[in-house]
């Protein structure tokens, strides 16, 4: 077994829960122990890790390293909340 392939076991040994949230691939790179050896070399998704899947693990994108932060996407706004925004924004205007 090469070492890459080992590294990726040994993290999805370590992290991976197949009944939590997220893929195996997302879960391993919102991994936050920055002690481990692997760390930095762990493997790292290409998919998008939503901002709700961050507030699933309690975790913030500042907690991510920089390799999985600019996965994050935004939360999506539904149209119902974007129109109770735009109101109250309107009536703070008002008073």
């Amino acid at each position: 077994m090469s070492l890459r392939k080992r590294i990726n076991a040994n993290c999805k040994k370590c992290i991976y829960d197949q009944l939590d949230s997220g893929t195996c691939a997302q879960q391993i790179a919102c991994c936050i122990n920055s002690e481990c050896d692997f760390h930095e070399i762990r493997p790292i998704t290409t998919s998008k890790i939503p901002m709700e899947l961050l507030a699933r693990y309690r975790l913030s994108p500042e907690d991510l390293d920089h390799r999985a932060r600019v996965l994050v996407t935004p939360r999506k706004i539904s149209s119902g909340e974007g129109q109770n925004d735009l109101l109250a924004r309107q009536r703070s205007k008002l008073c």
